[in-house]
């Protein structure tokens, strides 16, 4: 046996028989019937309260704390009854209390308390009164039935347990946990409710007083206060406030002073038991139905707070899986402008390629067609350009490409097309230009290109351009547009190279000589 089972036998143990003298001097009228009994109810909130291994030992304190109090009053076998009665339904109550609603018990829930109301003061209490009852008659001290004993006996246990044991249980519970949420607004309210308990309850139970005084000073008011304890305090606030009643209403029929005036005391007893009962299970009842809803309530916040965070979860999740699948699909986006500017790019020059240049001006023909407007193209051919290639290499070659580039884009207009055709053959697209303003645009070029500083490797490279221009009539094909740019060119070609030619024009006025007449020139 450890010390923490010695420890609750001797507490038990004292308080068992502390509660039994009191009950037999304070709790039992002048005609012999009990108002109400403290030791079962103690003894059931142990039961309630500590572990199973616990339990013999505690029923062990519980014998001998009865027997104590009990063999100066009653023979041994008649106070061994009594406290084997007492162990035997005690047990039974707790057993059943406790298979319903688990080991650790606590008057935290509404079925809780419905089971301990039926178990223990229904069940236990009334198999108490049925033996305590025969036992009575065995000895042949009552000249009451058995039926009024095992009533007495009964209410007398039942009333206890409903006032004690609850507040016994959470009492315990509340310090074994810590003393959680303990707040001294709270123990305020419960004194102001204690002394409005004092009050009311010295006049209401006082004969006299409760003559004179009805309206003011009547037991309903102690109803209301307890019920009022249930919702501002909880059981403990509601439980300790029927205690205190309990107390008012025992002294004055100890007394004799009670208000209920009838003709046999056991009457004034029963009623008022039934009036304690009643505050007792309305009270504690209430406080158990609040604090359920509260723990609901709680329960409820709780799981909206984790459906809250979990939905934040999941909506950073997605955010996360939108950002990441935007940076995919910007990537893609920008794989697929590579993409689709490489297909309608040189990659020498950086211009609209062959096939680019030839599907944007056709898209721009059909346009034109429907607004019933002119255009012109502008073929463009680098002056024997084989020698740079045979002389310097490809890579000049390709350095004078990219650099006649820049006097061609910024000659034309935005809404104008330019492209590649291939090696060092250009094509520039004019729309809504005849062939005179065509005319002037090709000079401007080939006057640039004629005066553009390339530079190779520290040499000089001149270069020069043939250009042929020719005017869409409005209905030809691209075809057919572009076979008379190029026969312009090849105009351009035979008359010396580094001039314009447009077919749309005289002789006299279709050719334009620079005022050079070198055509190339290497450094």
């Amino acid at each position: 046996m450890d010390y923490q089972i010695i420890k609750a036998m001797f507490l038990v143990g004292i308080a068992y028989y502390v509660a039994a003298l009191l009950a037999i001097h304070q709790t039992i009228t002048p005609e012999g019937i009990a108002i109400l009994w403290p030791p079962n109810a103690i003894l059931l909130a142990a039961f309630l309260i500590y572990p199973y291994r616990y339990l013999p030992y505690i029923a062990m304190a519980g014998v001998i704390a009865e027997l104590i109090a009990s063999i100066s009053s009653f023979p041994i076998w008649a106070a061994v009854s009594f406290a084997l009665i007492n162990i035997l339904s005690v047990s039974i109550g707790a057993a059943l209390i406790r298979q319903k609603s688990g080991q650790n018990f606590n008057f935290n829930q509404l079925k809780n308390g419905a089971y301990f109301l039926l178990f223990g003061p229904f069940i236990a209490a009334c198999i108490a009164g049925m033996l305590g009852g025969s036992v009575y008659i065995l000895l042949g001290r009552s000249d009451t039935s058995y039926v009024n004993l095992w009533q007495i006996w009964w209410f007398g246990d039942a009333l206890a347990m409903l006032i004690l044991t609850p507040l016994i249980v959470v009492l315990w519970r509340w310090i074994e946990a810590g003393m959680p949420n303990f707040k001294w607004s709270a123990l305020f309210e419960m004194t102001l409710i204690w002394l409005g308990v004092i009050s009311i309850g010295y006049q209401s139970f006082e004969v006299g007083s409760y003559e004179q005084t009805f309206l003011f000073f009547t037991p309903i008011w102690l109803v209301l206060l307890g019920i009022f304890a249930a919702i501002r305090l909880g059981v403990i606030g509601a439980s300790s406030t029927v205690a205190l009643i309990a107390i008012f209403a025992v002294e004055h029929l100890m007394r004799g002073t009670h208000p209920i005036i009838l003709s046999l005391p056991q009457s004034a007893v029963l009623l008022t038991q039934e009036y304690l009962a009643i505050i007792a299970i309305v009270s504690i009842g209430l406080a158990l139905l609040i604090k359920e809803i509260a723990d609901q309530r709680d329960i409820l916040k709780q799981q909206e707070k984790a459906l809250k965070s979990q939905n934040q979860f999941l909506e950073d999740r997605v955010n996360e899986r939108t950002i990441a699948l935007k940076e995919v699909n910007q990537a893609l986006q920008k794989a697929n402008d590579r993409l689709a500017k490489s297909a309608a790019t040189d990659e020498l020059t950086g211009i609209s390629n062959r096939r680019h240049f030839l599907s944007e001006v056709q898209r721009e023909l059909q346009r034109l067609r429907l607004d019933n407007q002119t255009a012109s193209a502008i073929m463009i051919d680098l002056d024997h350009f084989k020698l740079v290639n045979d002389n310097l290499g490809h890579e000049a070659g390709d350095v004078v490409l990219r650099e006649i580039v820049t006097p061609i884009s910024q000659a034309i207009r935005p809404r104008d097309l330019f492209g590649r055709m291939g090696g060092e053959e250009f094509l520039v697209f004019l729309s809504g230009a005849d062939d005179r303003m065509a005319n002037t645009v090709a000079e401007r070029i080939r006057n640039e290109i004629e005066k553009l500083p390339i530079t190779y490797r520290g040499q000089q490279i001149q270069v020069t351009a043939s250009f042929g221009v020719a005017q869409w009539d409005g209905h030809a094909e691209l075809d057919e547009l572009f076979h008379q740019a190029d026969k312009a060119l090849y105009q351009a070609k035979n008359l010396g190279r580094n001039q314009v030619f447009s077919l749309t024009m005289s002789d006299k006025a279709a050719v334009t000589k620079s005022s050079q007449e070198n055509h190339f020139e290497l450094p």
